[in-house]
């Protein structure tokens, strides 16, 4: 098996050392690929204006590369530049903090994960939850100060495994899995889930009309602050990581649409009444 590595949190955070420990353990190759510095929060963001900088830090069988640009773009440099074209699938992670909901998109771990796919290989991205089980977004908390630390172990076995399960299953077209590891977890169950939401909340503006002051907001809320679901239920990411279990989430661009939401696909057809739609190419 040959995998593609990377990540967000920079070539030597603990989590992407973890599973790379347990992928070389079975795998052909490791060619691990990853930014220079932390990326949390870049989602697809990519580097159009310059070239990318890549330097190998290891070599052999497994050789390490560091990348002075973004996660999407250490994934186009080992599919496209030659070091890894021939992957047979991408893991991204282990993220430091979970990527949960509706807000799964703006993560650079999904980010690489998706930017795979677009080029025809398969991904899995894998997120394990802070030490003190937070499902805040903007986390802030002083781990070390706390005597915390990230425990990396069982998610990088369990998401090795999942990784050859995935070549093994030979999918058809590229797909992208979403796992999340719970730090209180209740049992070794994996649970296939769909992405929960958010209900973000409308503070009250500021007095934009003084355009002479600076004003600062916090758009993922203060550090720390819990956001309300819209929907945590059993079936989604959030909920599988409350009730301990080991979330596993697909994630797509494509939508058919026949699986639109109702309410989507009623919309559609009012559309249609006032705006000339087809919906075949004919």
């Amino acid at each position: 098996m040959r995998v593609l590595l990377t990540n967000d949190d920079g070539v030597d955070a603990e989590g992407i050392l973890a599973i790379r420990s347990t992928l070389t353990a079975f795998s052909t190759s490791v060619i691990t690929i990853a930014p220079e510095s932390d990326c949390s929060g870049f989602a697809r963001k990519c580097t159009f204006s310059r070239p990318v900088g890549v330097t190998r830090v290891a070599g052999g069988q497994h050789p390490i590369y560091r990348c002075d640009g973004t996660p999407t773009d250490c994934v186009r440099v080992g599919l496209l530049g030659g070091l890894a074209a021939d992957a047979d699938l991408v893991v991204s992670g282990i993220n430091h903090g979970a990527n949960l909901a509706d807000d799964v998109t703006y993560s650079g771990t999904v980010g690489a994960a998706l930017e795979a796919a677009v080029l025809g290989t398969s991904a899995v991205c894998l997120s394990q939850q802070t030490p003190t089980g937070s499902f805040s977004v903007n986390y802030q908390e002083d781990l070390a100060g706390r005597g915390l630390a990230y425990d990396f172990g069982f998610a990088a076995s369990h998401g090795a495994d999942l990784a050859r399960s995935v070549v093994e299953a030979r999918p058809s077209e590229p797909v992208v899995l979403s796992v999340n590891y719970p730090t209180f977890r209740t049992g070794t169950a994996t649970v296939l889930t769909r992405a929960g939401r958010r209900d973000w909340p409308r503070a009250s503006l500021p007095d934009w009309a003084d355009d002479q002051d600076v004003h600062w907001l916090y758009l993922f809320g203060e550090p720390d602050e819990l956001i309300p679901e819209a929907d945590g239920s059993l079936g989604t990411d959030i909920g599988a990581l409350r009730a301990g279990r080991i979330s596993l989430t697909p994630l797509s661009f494509a939508v058919e649409l026949g699986d639109l939401p109702p309410g989507f696909r009623c919309f559609l057809s009012r559309l249609s009444d006032r705006f000339p739609v087809t919906d075949v190419l004919r």
